[in-house]
């Protein structure tokens, strides 16, 4: 009996990929033009030059300017305005700070001191936590109603200068900022429980865009003298 001739298996051809590449080409413009990107805020933070700034206008030199300026330390807020430090409000030591804190029963500087020590330790949960009960003592509402009294009579100034004590945490200059950018549905609050609900005051802009009302909304860290 004749064997049967064994056929041969030849190598498979290649795929061709071609079809495949061209439908990616494709679809990669459509993903890119259908993704939305992340969105990163930021503060216009700036450090002011030395020297004081001159200008060629008389009218602008007549000008009163605001130089607002706040000053954190573990005892409240030193707030110096117009050239002058403010006098303390009703309720605070007369020696000062401008805005004393909320609660004097905290010690600030014990608190973030302590903080330090935990999160060096590696327990940053207890550390935020004992953080958090040094940054609540300030109180940032009577702040924001002196701010909101000085943008009333310096409707065009945007700037604030922050100083902190060097053992102050970064923290509380963000939370600083924070108070201190944007204007809320009304000027002035007497409690805290109001003032933390309140939303943000809008504007139009020019170009007919809706906006947070700005109150200080430009920054500058200076160095504490």
């Amino acid at each position: 009996m004749a064997r049967q001739k064994r056929e041969e298996i030849g190598q498979p051809d290649d795929p061709n990929l071609a079809p495949f590449m061209n439908l990616v080409i494709i679809l990669i413009p459509m993903l890119l033009l259908s993704v939305v990107f992340l969105e990163v805020a930021v503060i216009n933070v700036t450090m002011p030059l030395g020297g004081s700034a001159t200008t060629d206008d008389p009218d602008e030199d007549d000008k009163e300017s605001l130089d607002l300026a706040i000053a954190m330390s573990p005892n409240g807020f030193y707030v110096t305005a117009a050239g002058s430090l403010r006098q303390p409000i009703e309720g605070c030591p007369t020696q000062g700070p401008t805005i004393c804190l909320s609660d004097d029963s905290v010690n600030v500087q014990e608190r973030f001191e302590e903080a330090r020590r935990m999160m060096a330790d590696g327990n940053e949960t207890a550390g935020e936590q004992v953080m958090e009960e040094g940054l609540q003592a300030y109180n940032y509402r009577e702040l924001y109603n002196m701010l909101s009294g000085f943008k009333a009579d310096f409707p065009e100034e945007t700037t604030v200068r922050l100083t902190a004590d060097e053992n102050m945490p970064f923290a509380l200059t963000v939370r600083v900022m924070d108070v201190s950018r944007y204007r809320l549905t009304d000027d002035s609050y007497n409690s805290d429980e109001d003032f933390w609900k309140a939303d943000f005051q809008t504007e139009t802009t020019d170009a007919g865009e809706e906006q947070f009302a700005n109150l200080f909304g430009d920054p500058a860290f200076a160095v504490a003298q």
